[in-house]
């Protein structure tokens, strides 16, 4: 074998090297990148952040006034003082707004009840206390929304309570202080598809002083107008199972080409395999038997003997008088050794994978 021929056989097996390093780094880009792609789209990751929420309530009231000659207005609104021997009835209107900086999914379940507390003169201590339910539970959702308003209107039949407390005073000869706080109780509730765990409730309230005399009476209520911050962990959510079964493939698939990549750029990370000490050997002791051929000839019109053992090749070698063809099919992997004589092709094919086996 010439030092020409070497060269030749060397700029074959470097540009077959080299063909294979473009082919498995471009296909483990191809199925990397497509494969991220859609793991990133199909999984949902969520890290801690700050969520502002706001609750605003706007309470008011008309205190509807019997016939009488004073007043020329059926009713007197909010913020006033009344004459409670005038008084037919309290309208009350409750209205609430909850405001989230995200769109949110929420229940609000509420109801208003009135709670009728009569005590001593000083309020240390109680005689009687009483609740009425005056609008039972109702329910309203926010759904993919960043805002949702409660409004309702409750009526107090002020001087039926009014009487009861004027009832059990005079009935037991005590000296009281009454009165009737109405509440409106929001509770809220995330759904499913929230962002952050909510439960909580807001109150919104009214009291109205309960007297059996006709003094002027103010009424006093409870608006809500807070600000609160929910700090939620977030976690890794799956949006749908099916893309990430096939991201996972493609994933895979790219790192067998990232492992076929590596060996293709360091076939044997310095330490030679068995498959080349062999052919090496091989080379080294029968140089001078051993033509190395820049291409394998063709087999379509030849009878192919396989030879198993490369000293069978020596025998035929021997009596033929004719070269051994060397020709590395793939470098490191697969190379023929042959004799041609006439239409008969002797040949021996050593495999790097015989040797892994072993």
């Amino acid at each position: 074998m010439d030092n020409e021929e070497k060269q030749q056989s060397n700029q074959n097996n470097n540009g077959f090297a080299i063909k294979k390093i473009i082919e498995y780094g471009f296909l483990f880009l191809v199925f990397a990148v497509f494969g991220t792609l859609l793991l990133n789209r199909s999984l949902r990751f969520n890290n801690q952040k700050v969520i502002q929420y706001r609750e605003k309530s706007n309470l008011d009231y008309k205190v509807y006034l019997l016939e009488n000659d004073f007043y020329d207005k059926d009713y007197l609104g909010k913020d006033m003082l009344y004459v409670a021997s005038l008084i037919d009835k309290i309208n009350i209107n409750f209205d609430y707004l909850f405001e989230s900086d995200e769109e949110e999914n929420i229940d609000f379940t509420y109801n208003v009840v009135a709670k009728l507390s009569i005590t001593n003169s000083n309020g240390t201590k109680s005689y009687y206390e009483n609740s009425y339910t005056l609008l039972d539970k109702k329910k309203v959702s926010m759904i993919d929304n960043t805002s949702q308003g409660i409004s309702e209107e409750i009526s107090i039949d002020y001087p039926y309570y009014n009487s009861l407390t004027n009832n059990f005073r005079n009935q037991y000869g005590v000296d009281t202080n009454s009165k009737l706080v109405v509440y409106m109780l929001v509770n809220k509730n995330n759904v499913e598809g929230s962002s952050f765990k909510l439960d909580n409730n807001s109150v919104m309230s009214v009291e109205i002083p309960l007297s059996e005399k006709a003094v002027d009476i103010s009424l006093d209520y409870k608006d809500i107008n807070e600000t609160n911050e929910i700090v939620e962990t977030r976690k890794l959510s799956i949006k749908d199972i099916a893309p990430i079964v096939v991201a996972v493939v493609l994933i895979f698939v790219s790192l067998i080409f990232a492992i076929k990549l590596v060996r293709a750029i360091m076939p044997n990370n310095g330490v030679k395999s068995e498959f080349d000490k062999h052919v090496n050997k091989i080379l080294k002791e029968y140089d001078r038997l051993i033509a190395e051929s820049s291409s394998i000839i063709s087999f379509k019109d030849k009878e192919v003997v396989n030879i198993n053992k490369f000293t069978e090749l020596l025998d035929i070698h021997d009596n033929l008088l004719l070269p051994i063809m060397y020709y590395p099919a793939r470098e490191h992997e697969t190379c023929y050794f042959y004799i041609c004589h006439e239409n008969i092709v002797y040949l021996l094919k050593i495999k790097k994978n015989d040797f892994d086996k072993k």
